[in-house]
């Protein structure tokens, strides 16, 4: 009987999965992350649009006196906000570490977490941010592009050890 459950659900979990051409890998994540990051540190908004789908989403956690606020952001008013962004400030490093990419099991998407850390300069004052960063990702016209970011604030330093 466990012999025949198993693979039954074998069978419904390879149904499920895409053809090995429509499949994400954990290198095509790690080229998006590259670059992505890359352009990120040139503070080239334009490059990162490359990399994300045409229905991306941008999501934002933070607390907000004593609530947790969530805000949504599109695509292009995503695009707009980070170039916008990066053209006020005098300086600007970007740093991404403890990151962990999982491939789902229907074989065409994947996820990625890592902490952002963020220092800018803007009117001589200097800031630094500090967020945990989960994305997925998926194929778009067989290409890998991230299809959401949520980031939520940290306070302190609360990245998992891997």
């Amino acid at each position: 009987m466990k012999t025949a459950s198993a693979g039954i659900a074998l069978s419904l979990l390879l149904s499920l999965t895409a053809r090995a051409d429509d499949r994400i890998t954990l290198q095509d994540i790690q080229q998006v992350i590259a670059a992505t990051d890359a352009a990120a540190m040139n503070r080239d908004a334009t490059r990162i649009g490359q990399f994300l789908s045409g229905s991306f989403e941008k999501v934002l956690e933070f607390t907000y006196r004593k609530y947790l606020a969530k805000l949504r952001i599109d695509r292009t008013k995503y695009l707009k906000m980070i170039d916008k962004g990066w053209s006020e400030v005098e300086s600007y490093t970007y740093q991404r570490e403890a990151t962990r990419i999982n491939l789902l099991p229907d074989g065409i998407h994947g996820e990625s977490c890592s902490t952002i850390t963020e220092h800018s300069v803007r009117h001589g004052k200097k800031m630094t941010s500090k967020v945990r960063e989960y994305a997925t990702y998926g194929l778009e016209n067989g290409k890998p592009v991230i299809t959401e970011i949520n980031s939520i604030t940290l306070v302190g330093d609360s990245s998992p050890v891997y």
